[in-house]
């Protein structure tokens, strides 16, 4: 059943074949998934969430040019962005990076990605915790 909507999401990813990844996870997801933007660096994102409406945003940690991190700290501290529900998908496991994410409400994941890890952690942000729904 899919009864949760999501109009725009952002996938943020430097390599084609996870954000291909990245994108059917969410089309296959229990969610109603909109549009799907994809930029491959922190500066292509910040360009297609000041011309679009982003209701969630998944974004790789590990990126070259402006990576999650940077990515992040920018958009934490803008009042059109702050807000935006967003999951990080990582392959580090550091203490302090985990620590950061959760700080700042952030959900994560770790890759390799997985169908139901992405689903529970996009269901947080709606309040799901219902077992039958995440996993019917």
């Amino acid at each position: 059943m899919k009864n949760i909507s999501i109009n725009n999401v952002l996938v943020i990813e430097d390599e084609p074949a996870i954000r291909i990844l990245q994108r059917v996870l969410l089309r296959r997801s229990r969610f109603n998934v909109g549009d799907i933007f994809e930029a491959a660096n922190g500066i292509e994102a910040i360009d297609i969430m000041s011309r679009n409406s982003i209701d969630l945003i998944l974004t790789d940690i590990d990126m070259p040019v402006m990576n999650g991190i940077e990515f992040l700290s920018i958009i934490h501290n803008h009042h059109k962005f702050k807000d935006i529900p967003v999951v990080a998908a990582t392959s580090e496991s550091g203490e302090q990076l985990l620590n950061m994410l959760a700080f700042w409400g952030h959900g994560y994941i770790r890759k390799p990605l997985r169908q139901s890890m992405l689903e529970q952690e996009i269901s947080k942000f709606y309040g799901i915790n219902n077992e039958y729904y995440l996993h019917g």
